[in-house]
């Protein structure tokens, strides 16, 4: 379950706690962001939101009783299979970029010397040089994806992946740094020198 920024957590409470109602079970939003920070392992919701996004969470059993655990004891809430209302959160959240599976060809292991690849991050557009990779994923903390390349008549360049097929708020944070950093690269620096 990836989660990248404030609204988009308190979009994952809001589903939550619709989901919660449908099963006759409502908790206020404030309490129910604290208990959702909690059973993914945070003291509480600012903790989860001051020190660790964006993050991708990988759900686990323990997750979903801890979840189940907190919702009985502070709420009266039993039999609701936490891990469960986990798993239902993550697919109402998961996007068409997830379930395409596009990860793979936007981090190359390696890329021949006439081409290069470019990130939009919070810090701006990277080349692909200095990715950390393990760190780093489209709809989490890369917005946007150029693939560059240099040949005999000058050079090319098109999007490998854009936010418009992740979420709404990724999409939304995705905009913000596009106007301040540019759609694409620096034109002057966008392609590979093919010496």
């Amino acid at each position: 379950m990836k989660i990248a920024s404030k609204q988009e957590f308190n979009s994952l409470v809001s589903s939550l706690k619709s989901i919660l109602a449908a099963l006759n079970a409502p908790v206020k939003t404030s309490r129910l962001q604290d208990i959702f920070a909690q059973s993914l392992g945070y003291k509480s919701a600012n903790g989860l939101l001051n020190s660790a996004l964006p993050k991708d969470f990988v759900l686990t059993e323990e997750q979903g009783v801890r979840l189940s655990t907190l919702l009985a004891q502070n709420h009266n809430i039993a039999d609701v299979d936490g891990y469960s209302l986990l798993r239902e959160l993550e697919s109402k959240h998961q996007s068409y970029s997830t379930v395409w599976g596009s990860d793979h060809k936007c981090y190359p292991s390696e890329i021949s010397e006439n081409e290069n690849y470019w990130y939009l991050t919070e810090n701006g557009w990277l080349p692909w040089c200095e990715m950390d990779f393990s760190k780093m994923r489209v709809e989490l903390n890369i917005y946007r994806v150029i693939h560059a390349s240099s040949h005999a008549f000058g050079g090319s360049a098109r999007p490998i992946w854009t936010a418009d097929i992740g979420s709404y708020e990724f999409e939304i944070e995705a905009r913000r740094l596009e106007r301040k950093f540019g759609d694409w690269p620096d034109k002057g620096i966008m392609y590979p020198v093919v010496g």
